[in-house]
């Protein structure tokens, strides 16, 4: 399957359409704000409560990551940066996406092999509101605290802000928040408008819809 997915990182994608590796099935393509389309698959290799999420921006297939049943960040693949992460395991506190549907909090302390040796990641999830409904689908918004650090405890990256879960598909989608870097900060805002299933029309599109015209305007005028 690794075999599979380093294909899909470093073939292109097809013209209009997404396509999962083979032996896998896409069951989701969801239309965010920030100009991001993105794309959600199993695969028949993967063990139970494996699944795969693809996202594609104005640059094409930008990222591939796996999540296992509680959402923990098994791997990554960031496509522009070639870097690639994957979970060490056991964590001193793993995610858990049981846990935060059970009792509103989830805390975590783990970390990510990468090609910098590993990096740290700490921080909380909080349901904030529970039912909230966009384009049909059932989610529940949260409040989020993360912050990430490298081999020397020096800052990646730290970050508040509000994301969405869904219990119908064991996962998070994104939302808004701040992120303050070493030597930038900034905002975003990506969270979901169109949820699109196999049948319905725009499922594996790779076009992105929604903020595409705001983003390319601020790229002229930096």
């Amino acid at each position: 399957m690794r075999a599979a997915i380093l294909a899909l990182l470093a073939g292109p994608v097809a013209a209009g359409t997404f396509t999962p590796p083979q032996g896998c099935t896409a069951f989701l393509t969801v239309q965010n704000r920030g100009c991001i389309v993105e794309h959600l698959w199993t695969c028949t290799a993967d063990g139970p409560g494996l699944q795969w999420r693809g996202e594609i921006d104005q640059r094409g297939l930008v990222y591939v990551g796996q999540i296992d049943v509680e959402a923990q960040w098994v791997q990554s693949f960031f496509l522009t940066s070639g870097d690639r992460e994957a979970l060490i395991s056991p964590a001193p506190d793993p995610a858990s996406f049981s846990t935060l549907l059970q009792s509103g909090l989830d805390t975590y302390d783990f970390s990510l092999d990468t090609g910098e040796g590993p990096h740290r990641v700490v921080g909380f999830d909080r349901i904030a509101e529970r039912d909230v409904v966009i384009d049909g689908e059932r989610l529940h918004r949260t409040e989020y605290s993360i912050r990430k650090t490298d081999a020397d405890g020096e800052l990646i990256y730290e970050a508040e802000g509000s994301e969405y879960v869904s219990e119908t598909h064991g996962r998070f989608f994104s939302g808004t928040g701040d992120v303050t870097r070493p030597d930038t900060t900034f905002s975003y805002d990506s969270r979901p408008v169109d949820f699109i299933y196999p049948g319905q029309g725009g499922f594996l599109s790779d076009t992105p819809l929604y903020g595409c015209d705001a983003l390319a305007a601020g790229y002229v005028t930096e």
